[in-house]
């Protein structure tokens, strides 16, 4: 039994490696988009200009205390990069009570525009000018989000964008920096 048991073992891990676990994958849907906060168009990575190479993608909710601790480095990186074409942030903004709303639960159940005031009570409060969108919970399981912050790094391949990094919690201004920059070649 115990020989049996190392063999299907060993059996399952040549599987992995033999149906190309090294290929890296696009993570998500290339064409799910969020609305804007404000005014503007939505957001979809599908849509992002050729000359973009790095999409970077927040995900933050406003009554999460390490999303408000990350705020000034998504600030200056924001800021560092809105004339550099090569590089794009964006903030998609949601609710805690949103992550695992399931659609029978309407006592935990947060309205788009309940998620839409807190969002704009927190971008007030940070005086944030850099582009953000709203996540729903229908959204945020797409996305397969647990929990705020979380940040892909994307890059672009050819025609797709494959996905570089996933930072769950929060987030350095370092951090960010070193995984566009350092990962440019």
């Amino acid at each position: 039994m115990h020989n049996s048991y190392r063999i299907r073992i060993v059996a399952g891990f040549l599987l992995v490696l033999g149906t190309g676990c090294g290929r890296k994958e696009t993570f998500v849907d290339q064409s799910f988009s969020f609305a804007a906060l404000g005014q503007g168009a939505e957001f979809s990575l599908d849509a992002v200009p050729g000359a973009t190479q790095f999409v970077v993608l927040n995900f933050y909710a406003p009554d999460c205390p390490p999303c408000e601790k990350e705020v000034p480095a998504l600030k200056a990186f924001a800021a560092r990069h809105r004339a550099d074409a090569a590089v794009r942030f964006v903030a998609i903004g949601s609710s805690l009570r949103a992550i695992g709303e399931e659609a029978g639960a309407a006592k935990t159940a947060i309205s788009r525009d309940e998620i839409v005031r807190e969002l704009q009570r927190f971008a007030t409060k940070f005086s944030i000018d850099y582009p953000q969108y709203i996540a729903e919970a229908a959204a945020l399981k797409a996305w397969r989000i647990t929990g705020f912050p979380e940040t892909f790094v994307f890059r672009r391949d050819g025609s797709h964008w494959q996905l570089v990094r996933k930072y769950i919690s929060e987030i350095t201004l370092e951090e960010l920096e070193k995984v566009t920059h350092g990962s440019r070649g």
